[in-house]
Order: structure tokens, then sequence, then C-alpha cells
């Protein structure tokens, strides 16, 4: 009988460096650390037969600190430009607030799978085009709009992706797992603009495809099906403690943590406040979007 996975962590060096870094993608950049890494993960990944496995945003995908709520009014002014290019009249802040609804209705109604609900991208922008101009034509280009918005605000993790090609050149093979509401196809837009080499990589998922998310567990065996590959075969690595450590382990995965830095996380719930008491200020109310969790 197996023993049971403890949910207790201590961190360890590596971890320890990343929560203290004042500046997470410097960290990432320097040879000391990249070294360090790259130990690890030589030492996770022992078996010719093993996979690398890396979530997505935050881990291969380095965000600045703006937060999310921030992110999203930057999406409304891009839509509205893309509105009024269309000839239609539509204000930054009537455009933030479309794509908020349509996020609402995006996870309220898509259909449950294994009792997860995800939502998508496409879904999001058909209603609020449907809000804004009456049908679903503006769609495609509020999706281009929002994603050319999220570029700008990502940079690639340069000693993961110094693994990664290293990793490829001894014969590995590598998984990108995200949790997130863009589909396979938007997430392959961003990693492509990032400048990270697509070749190098055999299997991109995401739940926005699936329903099934790393935090509930059910995104990894069908990361399995697709490889072919048994739990035992996976390092995977990740900034949530839940979707990429615990339930990774708990399927019986190797996991290595990569938090955000306590610097990371201040930062974000400063701009969380500043940019929700602006919205508020501006709109007469706060919509109901969550604080950067620490």
């Amino acid at each position: 009988m197996n023993a049971p996975v403890t949910t207790f962590h201590r961190f360890d060096a590596l971890e320890d460096r990343l929560t203290e870094a004042p500046d997470r993608v410097a960290l990432y950049a320097d040879a000391g650390f990249a070294a360090m890494l790259t130990d690890r993960l030589d030492h996770l990944l022992k078996r010719p037969d093993m996979i690398l496995s890396l979530d997505v945003f935050d881990t291969l995908l380095l965000r600045d600190n703006s937060a999310e709520v921030t992110r999203f009014v930057e999406f409304g002014a891009a839509m509205a430009d893309v509105a009024q290019g269309a000839g239609v009249d539509v204000d930054a802040d009537t455009a933030f607030l479309a794509r908020h609804r349509g996020t609402r209705a995006s996870y309220r109604t898509t259909r449950a799978v294994n009792g997860c609900r995800e939502g998508s991208l496409s879904e999001i922008h058909r209603v609020a085009s449907r809000l804004l101009v009456g049908d679903d034509r503006l769609t495609a280009d509020f999706i281009a709009a929002e994603l050319a918005a999220e570029q700008r605000r990502l940079t690639v993790n340069p000693a993961l992706a110094a693994y990664v090609a290293e990793f490829k050149a001894r014969g590995g093979r590598v998984a990108l797992v995200s949790d997130m509401y863009m589909h396979r196809a938007q997430i392959l837009t961003l990693l492509t603009g990032a400048g990270v080499d697509m070749d190098q990589v055999d299997l991109l998922i995401s739940s926005a495809d699936t329903k099934v998310t790393k935090g509930s567990g059910g995104i990894f065996p069908l990361v399995e099906e697709a490889l072919g590959a048994t739990p035992d075969q996976f390092v995977h690595l990740g900034d949530s403690f839940r979707g990429d450590v615990r339930q990774p382990r708990l399927r019986g995965w190797a996991a290595q943590f990569l938090p955000l830095s306590r610097t990371d996380v201040v930062a974000r719930q400063a701009d969380h406040k500043t940019t929700m008491a602006d919205l508020s200020s501006r709109l007469g109310f706060a919509p109901k979007i969550a604080m950067p969790k620490g």
C-alpha cells in the first residue's frame, strides 16, 4: 500500500531564494541560480525516460507585477480601440464591463467535466461582442487585441528556456500544462511571441480545452494519456502549490515548487488595490475580481 502524500511542505534552499528575491526575473537570469536550478532538475530527471512538465504563466513565461484587474482594464481599452475602429462608439470602461460580464457568463454556463468548470477566452469575447455590437463580429479582433496586450507584459524565463533546450538535446520530452481560460492556440501565440521554440515542446495542453484542471488533479491523467507515459515518469514545475505541487504529487508525479517572491505578491496586491480604487471611483462600484494571492 502506498504511503499517503503529505500536504506539509518545508521550503528548500531553491524555494527560499525565489521567495526572498527582490527581482525574480533577474534571479532567473543569474548564472549561479540557473546552475542551482539545473542541478535540481538533473537530480529529479534522473532516468532517461522521464518527462519534464512545466506550468506556463509565471513559470516558463514570467509576468510583470501588474495585477490581473489592471490587465483587464488594459484589455478593455484595447477592445474599445477595436470597436471604434469598426465604427462603433464604445469607451474603455464599457468594454471592460462587457468583458467582465463575459467572464462571469463563461465560468457559470460552461459544461462541467468531472465537477470542474473552466472559462474560455473565446466565449468571453463572444459575449462581449454581442453586448457591445449585438453580434459576434468583433470576437476574433477582441481576442487578438487582448493577446497583444498580454504579450507586452510577458518575458520568457531564461533559466527554464535554456534547460528545456538542453533537456531536449539529450532526448527528453517536454510538456506544458496550463490552468487558464486561454485555449491552446491562444497560449501558443503568446509562447511563440515570447520566443519559445515550440519544436522543443511535445505537448501543450490547457484547461480551457479540457475543462479539467491542475488544481483539481483531473488534467494529469490526460497528459499521461497524450504522451503514453506513467505517473512515475513526470517531473512538474510551477508556481501554484495546489496545482503544481500537491495535486501532481497525489497523482504520483514528482514536482518542484517555483514560488512567486514576496516582492511579487506585495507589488501585485498594491497594484490591485490602486486599480480597484480607480475603477470604483469611475464606475461607482467595485467589480468582483479577486486580490492576488500570497
